[in-house]
């Protein structure tokens, strides 16, 4: 909401004290400048993030069962006797900064442990999950540049590989395979810690539950094979995430803090401004020169509508003015009219003289930088200058009310550029 009021404000300075008409008239004959789609689209391209990646990982796993009696797979201990058996790599497309697609590869090594019965199994397994970045969903951004989580979740296949498949019951036979197809469920979480913009290390934990699966993880067959079984696995690794691509910055990291986005906008209005600057000048010129030769006679005072050499509705300026395209600025800390404001209030003045029973609202604003009590009485002050120019020029005081509104909050307090919109005086007709 405070980037849109800050594209508004600095829209209004812009077309300050001219009619929309001429605005659009003057883009109109501006259209085969610099200033065009393409232009436009070079400072949009800035914003553009990597949105591919690859990441390995390696570490442990624990087998939660089935296990036949008699058999049981390590627990490992990193301490007294560190152990990796479990391997994967996954390449991860993000549409966005929030929600993407990962596909995944891994491998497990199970064996027995302490006093269990001897086996070795292999089990390798494949899927493909949503992945959120919940640091971006929560805007962690605003507090951290370098850490990050992700919540990952979805299906998979799983294939135990077993050296000696026997029935673990003397009512069943062994089956003839020695690979068992399961399905499954894929969840997990995952630290990242930002080492650079094409680089971070991660850390993962993972819970791969298993359906249909007719093998313990030791090799031999379930006790009936009519009813198949499931089975909890569950890994831990470490590893790193390589950002693919040509841009900057990936997905994961990129961030539009207030101010940036902020100035993003405002790059946006540069390439205008740049180009209205000195066409803006030579219409104030015109237009004052020619508001001193128009005469309005109060009896060509008709509906409202003021006629003459300039058909100008008096609903259509009092709107302009409501709408805050007549502005008064200042400088920072500074109570002094801008030379740039000079047209405004001229335009303010050329209204309200022919507007005798109008009522006007002269409201100060100051930025966010300083104490809350200074910049109430600064935007008290910068009010009654304002106010002071129009009575010094012919309005009745009478006619005047002055509102000191201190702070303007409604764009970021970070944006140096963004302050010297709300550091201003604007006007209300009643």
């Amino acid at each position: 909401m405070k980037n849109i009021i800050t594209l508004f404000l600095i829209t209004m300075t812009i077309i300050n004290g001219f009619s929309q008409e001429e605005f659009s008239k003057d883009i109109i004959l501006h259209k085969d400048s610099e200033f065009n789609e393409k232009s436009i689209n070079s400072v949009l391209n800035r914003k553009s993030f990597n949105t591919w990646s690859l990441s390995a990982n390696s570490g442990y796993n624990m087998p939660a069962g089935p296990f036949t009696v008699g058999y049981y797979s390590a627990k490992p201990n990193y301490i007294t006797s560190p152990m990796v058996n479990h391997f994967d790599i996954n390449l991860r497309k993000m549409f966005n900064t929030k929600f993407g697609l990962m596909l995944g590869l891994g491998y497990d090594h199970i064996s027995n442990a302490g006093k269990s019965m001897p086996f070795s199994n292999n089990l390798y397994s494949s899927n493909l999950q949503a992945v959120i970045n919940v640091h971006q969903v929560l805007n962690w951004e605003e507090f951290t540049h370098t850490f990050g989580l992700q919540l990952h979740f979805g299906p998979g296949l799983s294939f135990l590989q077993s050296q000696v498949v026997e029935s673990s019951s003397r009512f069943y036979k062994a089956k003839d395979f020695s690979v068992d197809n399961m399905y499954s469920i894929v969840t997990g979480a995952t630290i990242l810690v930002k080492v650079s913009d094409h680089l971070a290390l991660n850390i993962d934990y993972t819970i791969n539950k298993n359906f249909s699966q007719q093998l313990n993880f030791d090799g031999k067959t379930n006790a009936d094979l009519r009813n198949n079984a499931t089975s909890i696995i569950y890994s831990a690794g470490a590893g790193v995430t390589f950002y693919l691509g040509k841009k900057d910055i990936h997905a994961d990291w990129f961030s539009e803090s207030k101010s940036e986005k902020t100035d993003d906008l405002l790059a946006r209005l540069d390439i205008l401004e740049a180009k209205l600057r000195d066409v803006s000048k030579n219409l104030i010129a015109v237009k004052l020169e020619q508001s001193k030769k128009v005469k309005v006679d109060n009896s060509k005072i008709i509906n409202n509508t003021v006629t003459g050499n300039e058909n100008v509705t008096n609903v259509q300026a009092r709107n302009m003015i409501n709408s805050q395209y007549v502005n008064v600025f200042f400088d920072f800390d500074k109570s002094t009219v801008s030379t740039g404001s000079i047209s405004a209030i001229n335009f303010l003045l050329k209204y309200l003289k022919e507007n005798p029973e109008s009522k006007l609202e002269v409201i100060g604003y100051a930025d966010e930088l300083g104490d809350t009590s200074y910049n109430k009485k600064l935007s008290q002050i910068r009010a009654n200058n304002v106010a002071d120019i129009i009575i010094k020029s012919g309005i009745d005081a009478s006619r005047l009310t002055i509102i000191a509104k201190g702070e303007d909050d409604s764009v970021p307090k970070e944006s140096e550029v963004a302050r010297q919109l709300v550091r201003r005086v604007i006007f209300k007709i009643n």
